[in-house]
């Protein structure tokens, strides 16, 4: 039961950290707090700190030994594997959402991939041309009705960016997942461990060169996170939209990336 308390706690604390969000009365505080919809800001900036506090002494460290270690072949394998085990998740938002060219994308995927890519290791279905659309259920809350930023921003222990639309998403997505029920505690945490050390090594550069760049890396990861999440909000609020075009707005998900990170 240890993977679904943790599931439990860091999907739905979103709607308990958002309770003490209030409005300054301030005109010009007023106009800031809507523009960055960022009302708890100073404790957002606190658990910023601590996730990279752990990332400089943990994360970082582990990710770079894993990075010279593993090359870059094995470390695509093991992000396609684990991409792979989440598609039954993209193709039950799909079908919520109405997106039944996705679904019969996702289901091709997995298909594809799981047969001839040896149980997901090798994404043959990209080398196909077949899009990997990545519905999740923030999405699907959007689509039957829950517009706009999603709520207030949020930065999550551990996990990073987020707001509570998306927080409720990532809690709900993680306990359809087939994994989650079929395999033992121990072995979903390492599953869990692995895949996000991995993203992490596969993205470093680019998070490395961002903070170096940034004048203001909270600010930044946050912009990043809400144009990357407002481009995939509106591939299924917008039916015009087509598949090939549901592609993140960023080289790095943001959704994946747990950002100490799924």
């Amino acid at each position: 039961m240890g993977k679904f308390k943790y599931i439990f706690v860091f999907g739905f604390l979103p709607l308990v950290m958002t309770g003490c969000a209030t409005c300054p009365t301030d005109p010009a505080e007023a106009e800031l707090y809507h523009q960055t919809n960022d009302p708890l800001e100073p404790m957002n900036r606190g658990i910023f700190a601590f996730n990279q506090m752990a990332e400089g002494a943990i994360l970082r460290p582990i990710a770079k030994g894993y990075r010279f270690i593993m090359p870059e072949l094995v470390r695509n394998s093991i992000a396609n594997f684990f991409d792979n085990l989440k598609q039954p998740v993209y193709f039950a938002n799909a079908l919520l959402q109405g997106e039944f060219k996705s679904a019969g994308a996702i289901l091709g995927r997995f298909t594809l991939n799981t047969i001839w890519g040896v149980g997901g290791l090798f994404d043959i279905a990209t080398e196909a041309n077949i899009p990997n659309p990545e519905n999740d259920f923030g999405q699907t809350l959007a689509k039957w009705g829950w517009r706009g930023d999603g709520g207030p921003y949020l930065m999550l222990p551990i996990l990073g960016p987020s707001d509570v639309r998306d927080g409720i998403g990532r809690g709900v997505d993680a306990l359809a997942e087939p994994a989650t029920w079929l395999v033992e505690p121990e072995v979903w945490y390492t599953g869990w461990a692995v895949n996000n050390i991995n993203a992490y090594a596969n993205n470093i550069d680019l998070l490395e060169n961002l903070e170096k760049s940034s004048a203001d890396y909270y600010a930044a990861l946050r912009t990043m996170y809400r144009q990357n999440r407002a481009k995939k909000i509106n591939s299924v609020i917008d039916s015009t939209e087509t598949t090939e075009e549901k592609a993140p707005a960023y080289e790095a998900d943001f959704s994946d990336i747990d950002w100490e990170d799924e």
